[in-house]
């Protein structure tokens, strides 16, 4: 690496926009053939054209209105960005031979671009990105390193040297955003491009790999400049044709334009012979006793001609003759239908009608599979570009930064463990959701995934992820979250204890799962042995406190079962009085009751337990 001098990047800059100093020409057509509106400009982006409001073609006749809309060209980017829009997909993480951190920082990256992909709705940039190939030729998104936003950068404001294009590697790149507003830009630089009173500005970011700089550019002047550690630019490329050579390729208008072009001058014709020619005509012979100046020649022309001796018939003919032949109209149907085979769509998809022919099911499904491989090249494009955006956005984010907000009960990850363990980790491509949006053909889906043994039962309820409802799932969150932390606790901080509270066969479960994906996860120079062997340790106190607290419950369910539950009296509860009474302790036959006679003690005091009549208040007997 070399130093750079401010002369050395602007210099450098001003070659990558050279090499594309003919390019706008194209883009500025092919723009105006999109949306069928001549002067539409891309210069000006601070008050851009009105599009739609001036009429294609620009030539406009004095008695004749503007020519109808006949845009193939729309027709086909439209429905085929709609088709590629349907393909919603997300980057999936998987470790190979990767130790227990390995497999958490794989988690928490998913957990993120699951987030990630959500909030900066990534679907519909990179819909609107492919969009741009069909029209222009190819589409950009930029991520932001510093933001870390994920944008859709417009193709004429990025430049890149076309021999890097054609070898497979950019080191650098330059993107430059005209009338970008000074609100948008930090406030240093603005003070210190001596901007503070101007609303726009030529804002530019210059990045170079080889150098590793990244430089700051307004108005062609180099304000800011800093160290841009990443060896990957933080820009992603669609095209609609992947370029032979250079940077450049055809682009569906390029394609269709010629064909646009005929049909526009087909519908002219037809548009003028229309509105030109009489709708009726009315053939009247000279010296009727029919008065011409008494017809009606608003909607036809009055002809007189001079009949034929013995000619008889009514004084006047009305005829209809066609306007234009029918086959300037077939010419335009049979062009249509070259555009969208030309794009490989079916009218099924384009003009939302099922094609002649095509009455059963099954050849309405076959045609829709004929077109989908058709697209099968764009969309293999679109499914990279997801999993390059993830790729790009480990490599250029802030390494110091964490994946996820920190937490005590979350093992703590930054960029730059991904980055280092990026060796063990593959990132490939799935559905964005394979399962159903509808509540209860979700739980079915899940409930047959549980049957099958593809997730645990207990997975059922974080899986439904309703929000409306999702108190009513609570417990069985907290409860797979408070085993995943024992899990962690046990790995990261050698803590073998088990709360009481904690579901004792989930916990096993999911014991004996991270078990068997840090053995699956082992290599020759790490098999995990050391925490594996800590898992089995929290096994096997698991079982011994599930034991005990077997134990304990069936001691305490016999002892409520020999005892039951009691009155104050000691009695038995639910039982009626007979039943009480039978149950009372009598008193033993042939125990000293005391003399019962005239005079006896029934003092309770007294050794014999009873008192003579007459001596209730007598002093009780010396011992």
């Amino acid at each position: 690496m070399r130093i750079v001098k401010d002369s050395d990047i602007t210099s450098a800059v001003a070659s990558l926009k050279a090499f594309s100093s003919n390019r706008l020409s194209k883009y500025h057509r092919n723009y105006r053939r999109y949306n069928y509106t001549p002067f539409a400009s891309l210069n000006n982006i601070k008050d851009p054209s009105v599009v739609g409001y001036y009429e294609q073609p620009a030539e406009i006749e004095e008695d004749t209105t503007a020519t109808p809309q006949l845009n193939v060209i729309k027709s086909c980017i439209d429905t085929l960005t709609s088709k590629i829009a349907q393909s919603k997909v997300r980057p999936f993480f998987n470790t190979q031979n990767g130790t227990f951190k390995d497999i958490q920082t794989v988690k928490q990256a998913q957990a993120f671009f699951d987030l990630y992909y959500d909030a900066q709705n990534v679907n519909k940039k990179v819909s609107e990105t492919f969009r741009d190939s069909c029209i222009f030729e190819k589409g950009v998104i930029y991520i932001n390193e510093v933001s870390k936003n994920i944008e859709k950068a417009l193709p004429w404001q990025v430049f890149v040297r076309p021999a890097e294009v054609t070898y497979g590697k950019l080191t650098r790149v330059y993107y430059e955003r005209k009338d970008y507003p000074t609100t948008l830009l930090d406030d240093d630089l603005v003070i210190k491009s001596n901007n503070e009173n101007n609303d726009y500005v030529t804002y530019g970011v210059y990045y170079d790999t080889f150098n590793h700089i990244k430089a700051e550019i307004i108005d062609g002047v180099v304000h800011r400049k800093s160290v841009y550690a990443p060896n990957k630019l933080p820009f992603v490329f669609l095209h609609y044709c992947s370029p032979i050579v250079g940077d450049t390729s055809q682009s569906i208008v390029d394609m269709l334009n010629s064909i646009q072009l005929e049909i526009d001058n087909l519908m002219m014709k037809i548009k003028d012979a229309s509105q030109l020619n009489p709708a009726l005509t009315f053939c009247v012979p000279k010296g009727s006793s029919v008065k011409t100046s008494q017809l009606n020649n608003r909607v036809g022309q009055i002809l007189e001609y001079t009949a034929t001796p013995n000619m008889t018939g009514s004084p006047v003919t009305v005829a209809t003759p066609a306007f234009i032949d029918s086959q300037y109209m077939q010419l335009i149907e049979e062009l249509k239908q070259s555009a969208y085979e030309l794009v490989g769509i079916s009218q099924l998809s384009a003009m939302s009608t099922k094609p002649t022919g095509l009455n059963s099911g099954v050849a309405l499904s076959t045609m829709e599979n004929i077109e989908s491989d058709r697209f099968e090249t764009q969309l293999n494009q679109v499914i990279r570009a997801y999993v390059d955006i993830a790729k790009t956005c480990i490599e250029v984010f802030p390494e110091e930064d964490t994946i996820l907000p920190e937490d005590n009960q979350r093992l703590s990850i930054k960029w730059k463990d991904i980055v280092e363990e990026s060796n063990k980790m593959v990132v490939q491509f799935s559905a964005a959701d394979s399962l159903s949006k509808d509540p209860s053909t979700k739980l079915q889906q899940l409930q047959m995934l549980a049957q099958t043994g593809i997730i645990p039962q207990t997975r059922i309820a974080q899986f439904m992820e309703l929000p409306d409802i999702q108190s009513g799932y609570s417990l069985s969150n907290n409860a797979i979250n408070a085993v995943l932390t024992c899990i962690n606790d046990c790995i990261e901080k050698n803590i073998f204890e088990v709360p009481d509270y904690i579901p004792f066969t989930m916990l096993k479960e999911e014991i004996i799962n991270t078990q068997l994906s840090l053995k699956a996860a082992a290599s020759e120079h790490n098999d995990n042995m050391e925490d594996i062997e800590k898992l089995t340790k929290l096994y096997e106190s698991v079982e011994i406190k599930e034991a005990d607290w077997q134990a304990d419950a069936a001691l305490e369910a016999q002892t409520q079962a020999s005892e039951g539950e009691r009155t104050e009296d000691g009695l038995p509860v639910g039982t009626n009085v007979l039943t009480q009474e039978a149950n009372m302790e009598q008193v033993p036959q042939g125990a000293p009751m005391g003399d019962m006679t005239a005079g006896a003690d029934m003092d309770v005091n007294t050794p014999d337990g009873g008192a003579a009549l007459g001596q209730w208040n007598n002093a009780p007997m010396p011992q």
